[in-house]
């Protein structure tokens, strides 16, 4: 089992260790990939002390594949994005980011998520964004209509000894506007002119107004690196 990443623990059954084992020749290397599977013992009614659980956050792919997966209870995970994205905002004015979830979780314990965007900064952080759940990847578009969302809870608490990831997609949609101002100006002259015999004077007035477009020069390849951080909690029935 050298492809499982986290904390193990005894089992008090040999049925629940082959389940594990099971499940680690399964879930535990996908395409090449290792997946992080931990178990966590606590005490449950049900009679089951342990299970396995999966969490992990990346560009959609085939399940168990994703970029970034937890090692161990509490971790986070997430998901960087920047001057690519950027370089779109600049020439289209919108971009879409599809990220996908995966998660799993056994026994009775049910799984849940909130999902913190970390933008300031650059083209993104003069954007207005927004997280949408969706259906899946095709669904996201710089279009997309939806609430704007932060948490889900994908595996519910009732008992369960599945090995399917539970995959769900989010979309991130940038809108910018580059920053633009626009600066007036009046100039005016008002002189007092003398002839030659110094008896007579005369006021000789002019003025002339311009204006210009003031913007921020903006540099996709200067865009810093952004993140959705997503955090992941287990709980029981009833919480």
């Amino acid at each position: 089992m050298s492809g499982l990443r986290g904390r193990l623990v005894s089992l008090p059954t040999a049925g629940v260790l082959a389940l594990t084992v099971a499940l680690a020749a399964l879930v535990g290397v996908v395409g090449g990939r290792t997946l992080a599977l931990w178990r966590d013992v606590e005490s449950v009614t049900a009679g089951m002390s342990a299970g396995v659980v999966v969490f992990g956050v990346g560009a959609p792919g085939e399940a168990g594949t994703l970029a970034d997966y937890a090692t161990g209870p509490g971790d986070t995970v997430e998901l960087a994005f920047g001057p690519v994205q950027a370089a779109t905002l600049l020439e289209t004015g919108s971009v879409a980011v599809a990220v996908q979830v995966d998660a799993l979780s056994q026994g009775h314990r049910g799984l849940r998520y909130i999902v913190t965007p970390h933008i300031t900064g650059g083209i993104l952080g003069e954007s207005d964004v927004r997280l949408v759940k969706v259906a899946g990847p095709a669904a996201c578009t710089s279009t997309v209509a939806g609430p704007d969302a932060r948490e889900s809870t994908p595996v519910p608490a009732d008992y369960s000894d599945t090995r399917r990831l539970t995959t769900e997609y989010w979309c991130l949609v940038a809108t910018f506007d580059p920053v633009q101002g626009t600066y007036d100006s009046t100039a005016s002259v008002d002189a007092g002119v003398a002839t030659s015999g110094g008896s007579t004077s005369q006021r000789v007035t002019d003025e002339d107004r311009w204006s210009a477009s003031v913007g921020k020069p903006l540099v996709a390849a200067d865009e810093p690196t952004h993140r959705l951080t997503f955090t992941f909690t287990t709980f029981r029935p009833g919480r």
